[in-house]
C-alpha cells in the first residue's frame, strides 16, 4: 500500500494541561528507553502497511510534547524510519513544539533533519487564559516563538487555537485570532474546548468551580472564525482546520481520506483498511510489550458497515463532502441509496446540500455535523 502515513507518539509532558486527555507522563527519566522502543517498533511494523519497504508520504511526530526530544533521539528514530521505509518521496514531516522549546538553538537543531513542517501548541494569545488551562508559555512567548521558526527557515507552520476557554470572551478570542493573523502562519487548527473525563477542568466543572460556555456561545465564535480566517486568505478544508492555498496538512488529511497509517508509541493507532488497532496507554507495558515481541495493543477487524460509517463520518467533515460515486464503488448502490435516504431530512432543512453528485454541509450544518452524521451511519 503505496502513500502511507506513519505515526509516532512521543508520551512525554514537563506538565500536564489542565484540557489533555491525550496519553502523557512527565517520566522524562524513560526518555531514552521509549525512543529506543519506538526505533524497534518502526522496524518491526512496516507489514501492517502491507509491503516489504513501504513507501511513506507523511510523517508526524505528536504527543505529548515531540520538542523534548533531543539530536540523539531523532537521529535514532529517522535511522530506523529510512531502514524500513521509502521515504525518497515523503512530502511532508512535521513536529509538534511547544512554544517554550522553540529557542533559536533548538531550531537550528531541527533543520538537521528533514523536518519541513512545524505544528506549534499556541491555544490562546491571552496570558490568563493561558494560566487557567496551565499552559507553561505567555502570549509573548508564542508569537516569538512562530517568528523565529521562520526565521529559522520554516515556511510551513501552524498553530492550534481553542475556543470556549475558561476565562474566554468573544472579545478575547477576536483578539488572539487577530493577533495570530499577523505571524507567519500557513494553517490554524482550531477546536472548541472539551471537557474530557478526567481532565482536570472536568474536575472543576462538577465542583463548581468553572462553567461550560454554552452551545450558541461557541457557535458565534465558530462562525465569526470561519470569517475572519476567510478574510484573510485562509480556506477551510476540514470542519476544524484551516489553511492558505496549498498548505494542508497532508498528514491529517489522510484520516479523512482513508489513507492507510502507521502509529507508533504508547496509545498511538493506525489504521490499514483492513483493521484498526491501538497501543495500550500505557509507557511500562508499551516497554514491555516491545521488548517481549508480544506488543500491548488492541486490534478491530473492520467489516463492511464498520468501513462505511468510518467513510461518512470523515470525508462529511471535508469540504468536498462525501462522493456518491466513490460511495457507490466501495460499498454498493444499496449503500448510497440508504445514505440518501437517510440525508433527506438534513437536505430538506438546508442543513445538507446535494450537488454535482457529492453530499455535503452547508453552512447552516458545519457546527452540527456530528448530528447530522449520526443520521448517515448504518446502525
Amino acid at each position: 500500500m503505496n502513500g502511507s502515513g506513519l505515526y509516532i507518539h512521543v508520551p512525554f509532558c514537563r506538565s500536564k494541561c489542565y484540557y489533555c486527555d491525550f496519553y502523557s507522563v512527565a517520566a522524562l527519566s524513560k526518555k531514552a528507553a521509549v525512543v529506543e522502543a519506538l526505533a524497534l517498533e518502526i522496524g518491526r511494523e512496516a507489514v501492517f502497511l502491507n509491503s516489504e519497504k513501504p513507501q511513506v508520504r507523511t510523517i508526524y511526530f505528536g504527543g505529548g510534547t515531540p520538542s523534548l526530544l533531543d539530536a540523539s533521539d531523532f537521529s535514532r528514530l529517522f535511522d530506523a524510519i529510512s531502514d524500513t521505509y521509502n521515504i525518497v518521496a515523503c512530502e511532508e514531516i512535521t513536529l509538534e513544539a511547544n512554544p517554550d522549546d522553540l529557542t533559536p538553538e533548538y531550531i537550528q537543531l531541527l533543520r538537521q533533519f528533514p523536518f519541513n513542517r512545524i505544528s506549534i501548541g499556541v491555544q490562546s494569545l491571552n496570558d490568563k487564559e493561558l494560566k487557567l488551562i496551565n499552559r507553561r508559555h505567555t502570549a509573548s512567548e508564542a508569537m516569538e516563538a512562530v517568528r523565529l521558526c521562520k526565521a529559522g527557515g520554516f515556511d510551513n507552520i501552524s498553530i492550534d487555537l481553542m475556543y470556549g476557554l475558561p476565562g474566554q470572551t468573544p472579545e478575547s478570542f477576536e483578539q488572539t485570532v487577530c493577533q495570530a493573523l499577523t505571524l507567519p502562519v500557513t494553517h490554524i487548527s482550531s477546536y472548541a474546548l472539551s471537557w474530557e473525563e478526567g481532565s482536570v477542568l472536568f474536575h472543576k466543572l462538577k465542583k463548581g468551580v468553572l462553567k461550560e460556555a454554552s452551545d450558541e456561545w461557541l457557535e458565534t465564535c465558530y462562525f465569526r472564525l470561519n470569517r475572519w480566517l476567510q478574510s484573510a486568505g485562509f480556506i477551510r478544508y476540514e470542519l476544524s482546520n484551516f489553511s492558505l492555498p496549498g498548505y494542508e496538512s497532508r498528514h491529517n488529511s489522510s484520516y479523512w481520506n482513508g489513507t492507510a497509517y502507521l502509529g507508533v508509541g504508547p496509545g498511538a493507532h493506525s489504521y490499514n483498511g483492513v483493521e484498526r488497532r491501538y497501543n495500550e496507554p500505557s509507557i511500562d507495558a508499551y516497554l514491555e510489550g516491545i521488548h517481549s515481541g508480544n506488543p500491548a495493543r488492541k486490534t478491530e477487524i473492520l467489516d463492511d458497515n464498520t468501513n462505511y460509517n468510518d467513510f461518512v463520518m470523515t470525508r462529511l467533515r471535508t469540504t468536498p463532502g462525501i462522493s456518491m460515486a466513490e460511495l457507490e464503488h466501495l460499498f454498493g448502490v444499496s449503500k448510497k441509496n440508504y445514505c440518501l435516504s437517510n440525508a433527506k431530512r438534513s437536505l430538506d432543512n438546508g442543513l445538507l446540500v446535494y450537488e454535482n453528485d457529492r453530499l455535503k454541509l452547508d453552512d447552516k450544518g458545519l457546527f452540527i455535523a456530528d448530528a447530522i452524521c449520526s443520521d448517515l451511519i448504518w446502525v
